[in-house]
């Protein structure tokens, strides 16, 4: 993985772009070349323009080193423009003697003039360099951190890392955790790496660096090699790296922890989920039953002196309740593939009309009286598993009669919208508080406002919404608008090719 590339520096002042890195010797023998030069232009005005005040090209010489050069630089052109100055243009020529004490003291006040003229500038060139290596740390730390902030898991992270040290010292890097490397100098990497563990900070051998991302070493440990870099640079590299791997190792940590609390937030939900689970087994499971049990034990001991109704209820009682429980089961096999993500829907073209039909149907004959679907679009199709949308209609109209109250009536709504179908469907019953409405979908949530005699194992709606998902459509859940209170649902897939789209 490689860094993104820095975002071209501004230049802070024209004299940049001239830094020249060379070495000390080289910087003295520039220092003697630009005097060399004004000495020459001096003379050449002194003999061409009978020009006798040229202490400004000498001066401009020292002032010329102090900027490109540096301080050093800038004094040592500061004598050698006194020499030359006397040498070459003070009477007598070409003699270092002086004609009397009034040039003595100009050339005394040119050397002090120079001095303090090519400190000062030389002083404003290194602060500026200075300025510009912070700005250029502060730069690299800032693209690093962005890079790592970009990670999302260790591995790319590591790598980034690695593919920043390479970018600040144009050599090799890699992270070590726990391994070693293809490298013809393995034994050497794997010792340093050990001894940087060992002993903390950053550890140094020939070439190579080390640096432990962690105090024992568990989150790795960054080596790298160097490239070609000049000896007055190394010391603000190897802080530059150093700074690199702190953050690196930041950015493993927080991942780490980011990833420690998806664990605990995982187990908290899975605590919260089994406890639903039993919860709702324990009221669901337990009640029919009981119910079953008692009647069929009803059944076997009492039959003979029952009478041919009361057996009858007892058997109506006994099928009631296996249906009940075969719900549940259902509901619960539903709930888990959805989970699973093992639902495949077999979607096509499908009439609306036909789907609310058949889960009417299925509404005992009392709560299906209450369901209005007279104002439907017989013409709306939707392209959808017919199966799965004829539970979803079944489970929101169950939830409706069931949660509504004895009295609660039900409309159902269907409109096209653009390539959509939207179906809705709403009541007139207690309706819920505002601040459930985020829970509604939640397994085994039950809320607040539920009627006391209705059942359920608070899973219909979290059924509902995977399976409008998994068929590629949308379900929101809100306040009922024809009523003053009561609950609306409005499910949104696509229309079908012809019919309804």
């Amino acid at each position: 993985m490689s860094p993104s590339p820095p975002p071209p520096r501004p230049t802070a002042w024209f004299l940049e772009r001239f830094d020249v890195g060379m070495g000390v010797a080289g910087e003295f023998l520039a220092a003697a070349t630009v005097v060399l030069i004004g000495t020459v232009t001096a003379a050449f005005f002194y003999e061409v323009f009978d020009l006798t005040r040229l202490a400004i090209f000498f001066l401009g010489s020292v002032i010329v080193c102090a900027l490109f050069f540096g301080t050093r630089p800038a004094v040592f052109a500061a004598f050698l423009a006194f020499i030359a100055y006397n040498f070459a243009l003070v009477e007598p020529y070409f003699s270092f003697r002086f004609a009397g004490a009034d040039d003595a003291l100009t050339l005394a006040a040119f050397l002090v003039v120079a001095l303090l003229v090519g400190g000062l500038a030389g002083r404003v060139r290194e602060s500026e360099r200075s300025s510009r290596r912070r700005a250029d740390l502060l730069e690299s730390l800032l693209g690093a951190s962005r890079a790592f902030s970009a990670a999302g898991e260790a591995g790319a992270l590591r790598d980034e890392l690695a593919a920043q040290l390479e970018l600040a010292t144009d050599g090799q890097a890699f992270i070590l955790t726990g391994g070693t490397v293809e490298d013809p100098a393995d034994e050497m990497v794997t010792e340093l790496a050990a001894e940087a563990v060992g002993r903390g900070g950053l550890v140094a051998r020939g070439a190579w660096r080390a640096k432990a991302l962690s105090r024992e070493g568990e989150l790795g440990v960054a080596v790298w090699r160097i490239g070609e870099t000049p000896a007055s640079d190394l010391a603000a590299q190897n802080r530059l790296c150093g700074l690199l791997v702190d953050l690196g190792a930041a950015a493993l940590d927080r991942i780490r922890l980011v990833d420690l609390q998806t664990e605990i937030e995982a187990g908290v939900r899975a605590s919260r989920l089994r406890d639903a689970i039993l919860g709702s087994i324990s009221h669901d499971l337990r009640t029919p039953l009981a119910t079953v049990l008692a009647s069929a034990s009803s059944l076997r001991d009492y039959g003979e002196r029952f009478s041919d109704d009361t057996r009858r209820d007892l058997a109506e009682g006994i099928v009631q309740e296996a249906d009940r429980l075969n719900s549940y089961l259902e509901s619960l096999l539903a709930l888990s593939r959805i989970e699973a993500g093992h639902l495949a829907p077999a979607l096509g073209p499908v009439a609306v009309i036909e789907v609310l039909d058949g889960a009417i149907r299925r509404l005992d004959p009392e709560a299906a009286d209450r369901v209005d679907a007279s104002a439907l679009d017989q013409t709306l199709e939707m392209e959808a598993d017919a199966a799965l949308l004829e539970q979803v209609v079944f489970n929101l109209l169950d939830n409706a009669v069931v949660h509504g109250g004895p009295s609660v009536r039900v409309r159902i709504e269907a409109r096209r919208g653009e390539g959509t179908v939207e179906l809705s469907i709403e009541d007139d019953g207690v309706g819920v508080p505002d601040e459930e409405y985020d829970h509604l979908c939640d397994k085994f949530y039950r809320g607040q406002n539920r009627h006391p005699d209705a059942r359920g194992t608070g899973v219909g709606l979290s059924i509902a919404k995977g399976f409008i998902e998994a068929m590629g459509g949308s379900i929101r859940l809100g306040r009922s608008r024809a009523a003053a209170q009561g609950l609306r649902v409005d499910i949104s897939l696509r229309g079908a090719e012809h019919g309804g789209s």
